[in-house]
């Protein structure tokens, strides 16, 4: 018994001890807090299909994208079969303001199932869109709902990735442009080029030399400034060269360089993004091409692939002249 009375004493000093030591260091012993709560959770409610609930009721962007397989015309007269989002190759570009609420509806019409990753964008684990380790697979006939909030300003890609090696050489891919909420730097000009490979041929937005000189001819002036957003969504590497001309690298993978590099050519690897200013110093229409010669060529045959070219406005040249006569 009096062994018993000593250990229930014991006890109760320790219980004691304990009290006052977490007392004097602040320690609420009665509810246990995490040391670090982090930012507040958005709640979830009730939301649409393919997520656990909606993050927000009232997006500031909402955009339907469809991936289907159609035809596509790459270089003139000659069609291939892409996969693709909402009929292009490359699909829609994307742009939000940095902040915006971002809800994008993927329906699935192609032969077997895919998802959308957000590449270079931080977004929510549960939106990464990888199949197994983040959502389960979209099936054909499927839809699913993706929901974030615009990460930092920057040039991105959104892309497929289910069965990459297969999907991604197909055409399900896009750029995503998160603008700054202040506004974007001052330039006269702006152009998107997404850099690709498939059936065979080297392509910039979604087309080869000489078709690409149909939507993908550069213009400027004489004391201009335009910005270069160029995106690799291919499995090779694309060093890129403009004649006549320097590059100002001012952003790599959407990350502002403090310190921007002159070049004159520019390597591109896959998945990477890289943005370049061009000042209109130098009249003339100037050819703008990987330098990987093999790249230049439509199966072997040169001038192809991935070659476009910058076309002074108030200056005219050899090439505007031999435009002007086929007309």
């Amino acid at each position: 018994m009096g062994a018993k009375f000593r250990i229930g004493i014991l006890i109760l000093a320790l219980l004691s001890l304990a009290t006052i030591g977490a007392v004097a260091w602040g320690v609420t012993v009665a509810a246990e807090q995490p040391s670090n709560p982090g930012p507040a959770k958005v709640t979830l409610g009730d939301g649409p299909a393919g997520i656990a609930g909606s993050r927000f009721t009232d997006p500031d962007v909402e955009i339907n994208l469809t991936a289907d397989v159609f035809q596509w015309e790459i270089l003139n007269g000659e069609f291939a079969e892409v996969w693709g989002y909402n009929g292009q190759y490359p699909g829609p570009e994307i742009r939000v303001t940095e902040g915006d609420k971002v809800r994008i509806n993927l329906t699935n019409n192609l032969p077997e199932a895919t998802t959308i990753h957000w590449h270079g964008m931080e977004v929510p684990n549960d939106q990464d869109g990888v199949p197994g380790i983040t959502q389960p697979d979209i099936e054909p006939g499927a839809s699913w709902t993706y929901e974030f909030i615009a990460p930092k300003p920057g040039t991105m890609m959104y892309h497929t990735h289910s069965n990459t090696m297969v999907q991604l050489s197909r055409g399900l891919f896009g750029a995503f442009i998160v603008e700054p909420r202040g506004g974007l730097p001052q330039y006269d000009r702006e152009y998107t080029l997404l850099l690709h490979e498939t059936a065979g041929l080297y392509t910039i937005n979604g087309h080869s030399f000489p078709k690409t000189l149909e939507d993908s001819l550069l213009k400027i002036k004489m004391g201009e400034r335009i910005l270069i957003r160029m995106i690799n969504a291919g499995n090779l590497h694309h060093p890129m060269h403009l004649h006549g001309h320097q590059f100002k690298v001012v952003q790599l993978d959407g990350n502002p360089l403090t310190n921007p590099l002159v070049v004159n050519t520019q390597n591109i690897a896959p998945g990477q993004t890289v943005d370049v200013e061009v000042s209109g110093t130098n009249p003339g229409t100037w050819v703008f091409h990987c330098h990987v010669i093999s790249h230049v060529t439509n199966r072997g045959v040169y001038p192809g692939g991935m070659l476009i070219a910058l076309d002074y406005e108030d200056h005219t040249s050899y090439f505007d002249e031999q435009a002007a006569a086929a007309k």
